[in-house]
């Protein structure tokens, strides 16, 4: 499993190391495409009551998030995304801004590249164990859509 997070310029406000690791165990898990996936996000990742918000829907509580990733390979072969830059609206750290890079492979043979932002709320953050009680991702889903009609 490769680092999505080795590059990331952190903000100063210092971001715990089980933080970092949280992330970047939780973007390894969107860009794997089993079912167990979706069990890992609301075992390691999610509070029982998170919401996670992304291009395919608000899922909210456990249930919805695990079954969130059924559909997320629907049209998608592979996924990378890597955390470029992260900023902090709170000094413990615990409300973060990311600005990333998504690669996505479509079953078509379509490759798209593209900028994603998302808010990432933390639970526990000064804890060994933080975990996600909200997550919300935006991208531009234009050349996506533009792939699948080509």
């Amino acid at each position: 499993m490769s680092s999505r997070v080795a590059s990331t310029s952190w903000p100063s406000a210092p971001v715990p190391k089980p933080a970092k690791e949280l992330l970047d165990y939780f973007f390894s898990l969107m860009d794997t495409p089993t079912d167990e996936a979706g069990v890992k996000l609301t075992e390691d990742i999610f509070t029982p009551d998170a919401t996670f918000i992304s291009s395919s829907g608000v899922f909210k509580g456990s249930a919805e998030i695990r079954d969130s990733r059924k559909k997320a390979w629907a049209v998608v072969e592979t996924r990378y995304h890597e955390v470029v830059k992260v900023f902090s609206a709170t000094d413990d750290a615990s409300d973060l801004l990311l600005i990333g890079n998504a690669v996505l492979g479509l079953k078509n043979g379509k490759r798209i590249e593209g900028d994603f932002l998302a808010r990432a709320v933390f639970d526990g953050i000064s804890t060994a164990t933080p975990r996600l009680s909200f997550f919300q991702a935006w991208g531009d889903t234009g050349p996506l859509l533009k792939a699948l009609q080509d």
